[in-house]
């Protein structure tokens, strides 16, 4: 079968006299520690990054979006947005912690049905990934909920050519927003994989969280660490199924229909 490949490629076309490059390290307002992997970037705009280990980052911006506000936010962290000029000026950033209002989860004895939505492949003859070390670039699946109180139980993707030697995502869950896009993130604290092998099928447990939904969801794998310049890591995927994609931290989602990456959740409901 001849291999389907996808690739986002996320180059930034600007030249070396309109851009501005922005350098700062974000760090806890109380504590003074780094802010590890927060996205930093212009809301709705393909220029975006994430912070490293250190809570640095490098954030390259033309000169005729230095007007605009740049968005730092974490899960557990409030959002802060600072005019592109201001911040060229700031080596230091401090974010503050979120307080959320929690939901009272019941518990109750019934019978379940299981089910798995998304786009359900482990195939090695079509493959769709990453190309390039856009910190912040993601790609995700809409998993259509049609049952009150569904609960996530799993994701799972499978990697099928992986040329680093270690990697680290985050995951995702959005809820829908009026627009049918990706809006607000359903998750309280970042949420972590280090896939245990360099390709196979991975997956991650999602029953602790406790995540119980009544309307369409979507579910994303984020590139949040600079691991240098390869050729890229490829996961399974499917033609159709369609797959929500934005190429920076803070872009707007875009749609491809026609592949469907592969990443499925084992649902109870």
């Amino acid at each position: 079968m001849r291999i389907i490949c996808i690739y986002f490629f996320l180059a930034l076309f600007v030249t070396a006299h309109s851009q501005t490059i922005i350098k700062c390290q974000v760090l806890d307002s109380a504590t003074k520690a780094p802010v590890i992997f927060a996205n930093v970037g212009i809301v709705s705009k393909a220029f975006g990054t994430v912070t490293d280990e250190k809570g640095e980052f490098k954030l390259t911006v033309p000169d005729s979006l230095m007007n605009q506000k740049v968005r730092i936010s974490l899960l557990g962290y409030k959002i802060k947005d600072i005019p592109a000029k201001s911040l060229a000026n700031k080596p230091l950033i401090f974010l503050s912690e979120a307080s959320y209002n929690l939901s009272e989860v019941s518990v109750k004895l019934k019978k379940t049905k299981r089910k798995t939505l998304g786009n359900e492949t482990t195939s090695k003859a079509a493959t769709c990934g990453f190309t390039s070390n856009n910190l912040g670039c993601e790609m995700g699946v809409k998993l259509n909920i049609k049952h009150k109180e569904t609960q996530l139980k799993k994701l799972s993707f499978n990697i099928v050519r992986n040329d680093y030697d270690s990697l680290i995502f985050r995951v995702n869950i959005y809820k829908k927003n009026k627009d049918g896009v990706p809006g607000e993130n359903l998750l309280t604290k970042s949420l972590f994989v280090t896939p245990p092998n360099k390709t196979g099928l991975v997956e991650v447990d999602l029953s602790k969280l406790y995540l119980f939904v009544d309307d369409d969801v979507f579910v994303s794998i984020e590139w949040i660490k600079d691991f240098g310049n390869t050729t890229g890591l490829f996961f399974s995927c499917q033609l159709f199924g369609g797959t929500w994609y934005r190429q920076a931290s803070q872009d707007k989602w875009s749609h491809l229909g026609a592949i469907g990456v592969g990443l499925f959740v084992d649902v109870e409901y």
